[in-house]
């Protein structure tokens, strides 16, 4: 199970694209990402990358500027190893 800010991130995104009617289906074309991988985000199954949160809320007409925030602010609550954390924190980082 899922533990802190993982489950809430997912669950709130997945209200997002409900809130929009789209479905799995069309979420992975809008995306490019697999269903598998917006199933396990959405369901708090496994914590999403940044790169998907930023598609998943991009694809529902979301405000990505906040999702980013909300990602961080989840990665800093959860128990994720820290080097998974930090290289994701990394990348998100402007040149």
């Amino acid at each position: 199970m899922a533990t802190g800010g993982k489950t809430e991130l997912g669950i709130d995104l997945d209200e997002l694209r409900l809130l929009v009617g789209m479905s799995y289906r069309e979420l992975a074309r809008r995306t490019g990402c697999a269903r598998s991988t917006l199933h396990d985000a959405l369901t708090g199954r496994r914590f999403p990358r940044l790169d998907t949160v930023l598609a998943i809320a991009q694809a529902c007409g979301g405000d990505t500027a906040r999702w980013r925030l909300r990602w961080v602010a989840a990665c800093k609550r959860s128990h994720a190893p820290r080097s998974e954390a930090t290289m994701s924190l990394q990348a998100t980082k402007p040149s």
